[in-house]
């Protein structure tokens, strides 16, 4: 088979998603040819920089205008006149991605990003043909954006959203509880001793982990910066993503700190820096929150977008997986209450992985497979 997987650069989460279940393929589906595309880079250049970097811009500078962009399209993506505005905006832009995808000629297409999918679902519509489009829905709820006519299988977190789609047309056989596609890597666990050692931290002293995201979004160094009041012994990691601006001022405002502290830029080993942490502070996108879910780690939710974001953390908050931090000055009065509790760190950890899946992609492979 010819697998074409395709994503879009608006946020990092898809593209991992994309590329997870490319590793997933490649381990449990030897002999396909698979290929991993982002439909951005078949775009002109304005459409490219509005659609990945406008996104960007807004979630940093005004997340509430975000949130109601995010609503307001929820309600009215289904509208039949709002379908087709949409339609023939994506194919005046995308004659490119479709002579590709012709000259590709794929067996199966799998979408971790919904403008993919729909400008496939409507071509399908429309031209009666099209290769089995599977869809991999990245956030633990599902924004009416996501739903389209003609599409093979959908493929979910939850089972909210597993309803959610059955609910708005999708027969219940096309609607599969998967989880979503993180790295095998993430499978694995073990006791945070040994990664401590092998990335040259104090085996012997708890371990925070603040995650910024794969672009660097959010209260990094201001959270950084009150850790100047803890008093319990800990250390602290801190991944800045792609951000370099963001790794520089982190390293800045780490180094005023009491406790020893390490701070990286974008990483490739992400399930050893979970592996060593006691605890978990991030931005609740879907894939770092399956992954945090897959590890088992109590998770510390800071600064979700209004939006997708702050639906994956009510999802989080009413499974008892993490916490809600609302203030950056109350970190640590937050970490500490946390570090202090051990009881309540093994409910959490428990809790979060009673809702891992770290077998999704090998779940979602297995069955685009068989189809």
């Amino acid at each position: 088979m010819k697998i074409l997987i395709l994503h879009a650069s608006a946020g990092a989460g898809h593209k991992r998603a994309a590329e997870a279940l490319a590793a997933a393929f490649q381990t449990a589906a030897a002999g396909h040819h698979v290929a991993v595309r982002d439909i951005l880079d078949f775009t002109p250049p304005l459409f490219r920089q509005s659609y990945a970097k406008g996104y960007l811009d807004i979630v940093r500078t005004v997340p509430e205008l975000w949130g109601y962009m995010y609503a307001r399209s929820d309600r009215r993506a289904l509208l039949p006149h709002r379908k087709k505005i949409r339609s023939v905006f994506n194919k005046l832009n995308t004659q490119k991605f479709l002579r590709f995808h012709d000259d590709f000629a794929p067996d199966a297409v799998v979408c971790t990003h919904f403008l993919p999918l729909e400008i496939l679902a409507t071509r399908a519509r429309q031209e009666g043909e099209g290769a089995p489009l599977f869809c991999v829905v990245t956030d633990f709820a599902v924004h009416a954006l996501w739903i389209m006519d003609g599409v093979t299988r959908y493929y979910v977190a939850t089972e909210e959203a597993r309803r959610q789609l059955i609910r708005k047309g999708q027969a219940p056989e096309r609607v599969q509880l998967t989880g979503i596609p993180i790295d095998p890597a993430f499978a694995r666990s073990e006791p945070p001793e040994a990664p401590r050692r092998k990335l040259g931290l104090r085996p012997d002293l708890p371990a925070l982990l603040l995650l910024s995201g794969g672009c660097g979004v959010g209260p990094a160094c201001e959270l950084i910066a009150s850790l100047r009041e803890l008093t319990h012994p800990c250390q602290l990691l801190v991944v800045a993503g792609n951000n370099a601006k963001l790794k520089a001022e982190a390293k800045a405002a780490a180094a005023t700190l009491r406790i020893p502290s390490t701070v990286y830029g974008f990483v490739n080993n992400m399930h050893e820096l979970m592996d060593a942490a006691d605890i978990v502070i991030s931005k609740p996108g879907g894939l770092t929150s399956s992954e945090v879910l897959a590890k088992g780690k109590p998770l510390i939710v800071i600064d979700p977008i209004p939006g997708q974001e702050q639906r994956n953390c009510e999802y989080l908050l009413e499974a008892s997986a993490a916490l809600r931090h609302f203030e950056v000055e109350d970190a640590p009065y937050k970490i500490e209450s946390l570090l202090a509790d051990a009881p309540r760190r093994v409910r959490m950890a428990q809790n979060a992985r009673a809702l891992g899946r770290p077998q999704a992609a090998a779940e979602i492979v297995a069955d685009v497979v068989r189809r």
